[in-house]
């Protein structure tokens, strides 16, 4: 069983002035490097084996100081773990944008269905390279919620910043037992791992594939989470 922290990178000035930021390349502000040094105040202690990022660098710097803190090596970044393009939206205000575009469906914006896919890749990819090991994994917040919903069955809200979230993966099982600090249980298992998409990305909407019953509606959107 390889263990996989999820953690939301820390404050931007993007995030604190509402803004789209998606694949924008934004540093963390003061507060996103307090919130980086305090990310792990009053959890459970983990003994991770390494901690790996997405390239964009408020994720980057987020894991270098958590590794420095915590005596975590950096195992460097894993490009699939980047997040959504929001296309026409990137750097623009939140309400503006959804005023305009409802449905989120801005010029230019990454399918959702790719971005939720390329996600659940890179996790496999380093379950691969870091078998039975504990992964520290710091990104974003709407790529983190697409994999936590898909494996949840569903909806969630927001994922806050430098917030610590748990999935394991054992074979072709995907379970979640923390979401941003809050203990929670649900487990999910794939026919094969050839299944993909492993969920569908559909019109703002995350539907479980292959879950041997009835498969609930998650959406993609519930809440912005986004940025």
């Amino acid at each position: 069983m390889t263990l996989f922290g999820l953690v939301r990178h820390g404050q931007t000035d993007f995030n604190l002035r509402d803004l789209f930021q998606g694949s924008s390349d934004i540093p963390l502000n003061e507060t996103g490097i307090a919130q980086a040094h305090a990310a792990f105040d009053g959890l459970p202690a983990v003994d991770w084996d390494v901690v790996v990022s997405s390239p964009l660098q408020r994720a980057e710097q987020t894991a270098r100081i958590i590794g420095e803190d915590h005596d975590i090596p950096f195992g460097g970044t894993e490009d699939r773990l980047r997040e959504i393009d929001w296309g026409a939206a990137e750097g623009r205000p939140a309400a503006e944008m959804e005023r305009q575009y409802p449905q989120r469906d801005f010029p230019g914006v990454e399918d959702t269905q790719q971005a939720a896919d390329r996600g659940f890749d890179g996790l496999e990819a380093l379950e691969e390279k870091y078998r039975g090991q504990k992964v520290l994994v710091v990104g974003h917040g709407t790529l983190i919620r697409f994999l936590l919903s898909g494996i949840m069955e569903q909806p969630l809200p927001s994922i806050p910043n430098a917030t610590l979230s748990l999935i394991e993966l054992e074979g072709t099982t995907w379970s979640v037992s923390m979401i941003a600090g809050q203990r929670v249980e649900n487990q999910v298992t794939m026919d094969s791992r050839a299944q993909n998409p492993r969920f569908f990305v559909t019109k703002g909407e995350l539907t479980p594939l292959d879950r041997r019953s009835a498969p609930r509606t998650i959406s993609a959107d519930a809440e912005e989470g986004a940025r």
